[in-house]
């Protein structure tokens, strides 16, 4: 059977709704949560200074982007982190065939969470280069990885590099069909997130700071934020599971 993204969406959509409840007991407290948080007790990052900008502005503001990582970036890893294990939790969730419940793939998302966050950090950095060159790119490589999860969920001896790698070969021939359904839901997300990132610039900006909006702000970037995450993964399993039963 081809695979295509259509079909790609409909299995993940298919998967989310039969376990949408476990995934939420998940998704929530450790996708979700961790990324409110900074976003409500952190300090935003310094914006760029307006044009026309000069040599000394630039200087300034990297100076000032260098303060900010140093008093915030360890709260950012962190909830970063804190989000790969719920994510990893996830995957265990839906793919071990003895149906573990909600504690039990806890506990080995936690002892499995050296190789989920090496695969991480191994498919964030294309992915991140892909984007900053050119968003396509970057989410067409998300796609073909988007399995080293699942392949780490389902692996006896989860080694990170080999799921990534496993994930790149498995892939081949299928990458505009993952990139397909890895765009849909990324466009989904950009068109909801974009007007509450403009919300939240003007409402730090003096004169215009209301806490308790800013707070319903932040937690809707959040929210949007994980669903991302969330529906990637979702992308990742159903390929997964499509390719397994193909044999590839």
């Amino acid at each position: 059977m081809t695979l295509t993204f259509s079909r790609l969406l409909a299995d993940a959509w298919t998967l989310f709704r039969r376990e949408a409840d476990l995934i939420g007991r998940l998704a929530l407290p450790l996708v979700v949560f961790p990324a409110f948080a900074v976003q409500l007790l952190c300090d935003p990052l310094p914006p760029l200074p307006p044009a026309p900008r000069d040599q000394p502005m630039l200087e300034a503001w990297i100076a000032q982007v260098g303060m900010w990582g140093q008093a915030n970036a360890i709260w950012y890893l962190l909830a970063d982190a804190i989000g790969v294990f719920g994510l990893a939790a996830i995957a265990i969730l839906l793919l071990d065939p003895d149906r573990p419940v909600v504690a039990d793939a806890l506990r080995t998302a936690a002892r499995r969470f050296v190789p989920f966050a090496v695969a991480s950090l191994l498919v964030a950095i294309p992915v991140g280069l892909g984007m900053w060159f050119f968003v396509l790119p970057g989410l067409w490589v998300q796609g073909r990885l988007a399995a080293a999860f699942p392949l780490l969920a389902r692996a006896t001896r989860p080694n990170a590099a080999q799921a990534v790698r496993v994930s790149w070969r498995a892939t081949r021939g299928a990458g505009f069909a993952l990139a397909g359904a890895v765009v849909s839901v990324f466009l989904l997300q950009w068109l909801a997130i974009v007007p509450l990132l403009s919300a939240d610039e003007w409402l730090r900006q003096p004169g215009n700071d209301n806490p308790l909006v800013l707070s319903l702000v932040n937690a809707a970037v959040a929210l949007l934020g994980g669903a991302y995450h969330v529906a990637v993964l979702m992308i990742g399993v159903a390929a997964y599971l499509r390719l397994a039963r193909r044999g590839t």
